[in-house]
C-alpha cells in the first residue's frame, strides 16, 4: 500500500493550496469561512502542520471541492490491486483512510477502507449524497446530527453490522473497542 501523506509530507497541504489558488480565495477568506486561523492554515499549506480529516473538510468545502480533487485522477482502472492501493489520509496514524479505487472523481461511487487505533475518532462532517457503511472489526459508534433539528441519532455497530444514511447529516465515527477497528465506507456520488 502506497502512503502519500508519508511520501511527501508536504503533499497534502500543497495541494489545498493548490486549489485555493485555483478557486482565488486568500487565507482570510479561507479562515472566515472555517473559523481556522490564517496561521494554522498556513503552516498547513507549507506541510509544517498535520490536519485532522474534520477541518480538511471544512476546507475543501470552501473551494467547493472534495478529496478526490486532491489525489490521483486517473481512470478507467478496474482493478487496484492491494500494493497500489493509496493512503489519502493519515492523522498521525489514528486514523488511517485507504481509497479502494483510482480516478475517484470520474466514478458514481467511492468507496474507502478506514482503519481507527483504539479511542480514534473521526468526524464531524457532512458532504452531498449517500454513505454505507460495514464493519469488518472492532466497535464503532456512529453519531448522525441533523443540522436543522439538532437531533441526534447514536449507533453501536460491531462486527457484520452495517449503517446507511444521508451524507447531509453531520456524521462521526469513534472506535469504542480496545483494538483497532475496521470498516468499508462507499459514498455516492463521491462527496467525501
Amino acid at each position: 500500500m502506497k502512503d502519500k501523506m508519508d511520501a511527501d509530507p508536504g503533499s497534502m497541504g500543497e495541494n489545498l493550496k493548490k486549489q485555493r489558488l485555483l478557486k482565488g480565495i486568500t487565507l482570510q477568506e479561507v479562515a472566515n469561512r472555517t473559523g481556522l486561523s490564517v496561521s494554522f492554515l498556513s503552516l498547513v499549506e507549507n506541510g509544517k502542520s498535520g490536519i485532522s480529516f474534520a477541518n480538511m473538510q471544512k476546507i475543501l468545502k470552501c473551494f467547493d471541492s472534495s478529496i478526490h480533487d486532491l489525489i490521483d485522477a486517473s481512470n478507467g482502472m478496474r482493478v487496484v490491486r492491494a500494493e497500489d492501493s493509496e493512503q489519502i489520509f493519515s492523522d498521525t496514524d489514528a486514523c488511517r483512510i485507504i481509497s479502494l479505487v483510482k480516478g475517484s472523481k470520474n466514478k458514481k461511487i467511492w468507496p474507502g477502507l478506514f482503519i481507527m487505533e483504539p479511542g480514534a475518532v473521526i468526524g464531524e462532517f457532512q458532504h452531498e449524497g449517500e454513505e454505507f457503511s460495514y464493519i469488518i472489526q472492532g466497535k464503532v459508534e456512529v453519531t448522525l446530527t441533523n443540522p436543522k433539528t439538532g437531533d441526534v441519532e447514536k449507533y453501536i455497530l460491531t462486527e457484520g453490522d452495517t449503517i446507511y444514511h444521508p451524507s447531509t447529516l453531520l456524521h462521526k465515527y469513534a472506535n469504542l473497542s480496545r483494538q483497532r477497528s475496521i470498516f468499508i465506507a462507499a459514498v455516492t456520488p463521491p462527496s467525501f
